[in-house]
């Protein structure tokens, strides 16, 4: 799942650099983080997003959840 998690972001990721999307100065997340846990919320855990965030968090991929 880690894995998978991992090929989400990068593809969102590269998918906001190719528009030229730039992130709010404010923010303390990345949007390709947001939108990659909007993803694996549906991928994995049935749109559930508080499981999506946790799993997001405890796992360290985003470290700022």
């Amino acid at each position: 799942m880690i894995n998978k998690t991992t090929a989400v972001y990068s593809i969102i990721d590269d998918i906001l650099k190719a528009i030229r999307h730039y992130d709010d100065k404010r923010r303390t997340m990345t949007d390709s983080e947001v939108i990659t846990t909007a993803i694996i919320s549906t991928m994995f855990f049935y749109g559930n997003m508080e499981k999506a965030r946790s799993f997001m968090s405890s796992t360290g991929i985003v470290k700022n959840m």
